[in-house]
């Protein structure tokens, strides 16, 4: 990965209680102040993140917050010029567009990529054990459900060179972290091992990840070992990226 610079976006104050991950963090982005981003992200609130997010944002490894803001990983993705493919762990296919609506969503972002990026060949969602795993037919072909653990038979199904990784926690097993959506069951040795294999054999240009847990200041104390897991997943997977 050609830049490695920590970024922390704030939606959401998460990471005000992961202080580890604060301290090697590069750069921290405010955008809580943004109305219109919180699951859907209008049109005016788009633009706003656009302008506050720098250019060189998604070319290294970014942590958005909570996986309400997954959307934002279009944002990075349509900053590239030449073919890639999306390696996405997560629980949800994030794959259904909204229906007459102009609206980005984190269920939407993917199908939206596919059908508007030209430079995306293909996606492949890895881990997702969601009963919802439905995908539109048109996007058939440019989506592959990667379910089992083979991550060396996975680096070679992936037909690009370049990848883009991006990561919501979710897809991980409750053991290993805990999220505001329902979760896989996903050991966060495996996403260890699968990062590892697809950094050492493909060229990454980038790495996001989303899914902590939003809580108000009060519910900060009786969460503080869910909060901690998260933190300690955070760190392994940066440490992983960071070291391959």
């Amino acid at each position: 990965m050609e830049l490695r610079e920590v970024t922390l976006l704030n939606f959401d104050n998460t990471y005000r209680e992961q202080p580890q991950l604060s301290r090697v963090a590069n750069q921290w982005i405010e955008l809580q102040d943004i109305p219109g981003t919180n699951l859907y992200c209008s049109g005016q609130a788009w633009q706003k993140l656009t302008e506050r997010i720098p250019e060189k944002t998604g070319r290294g490894i970014t942590f958005i917050g909570n996986g309400n803001h997954h959307y934002v990983t279009y944002l990075f993705l349509q900053k590239f010029h030449q073919p890639f493919t999306l390696v996405l762990f997560d629980n949800h296919t994030d794959s259904q567009p909204l229906m007459g609506s102009k609206l980005l969503s984190c269920g939407s972002w993917v199908a939206e990529a596919l059908g508007n990026l030209p430079f995306l060949q293909k996606v492949f969602l890895v881990g997702t054990c969601s009963k919802s795993k439905a995908f539109p037919s048109r996007l058939k072909n440019k989506i592959v459900l990667w379910l089992n653990r083979q991550w060396d038979q996975l680096v070679s199904a992936i037909p690009t060179e370049d990848i883009y990784i991006s990561i919501d926690k979710d897809v991980l097993d409750r053991a290993d972290a805990i999220t505001n959506w329902d979760q896989g069951n996903m050991r966060l040795a495996d996403l260890l091992a699968a990062l590892g294999r697809l950094a050492c054999r493909k060229k990454v240009l980038g790495v996001d990840v989303c899914g902590e847990l939003p809580v108000s200041p009060a519910e900060v104390w009786s969460h503080r070992n869910e909060l901690k897991r998260n933190e300690t997943a955070n760190l392994s997977i940066l440490q992983q990226i960071l070291s391959s």
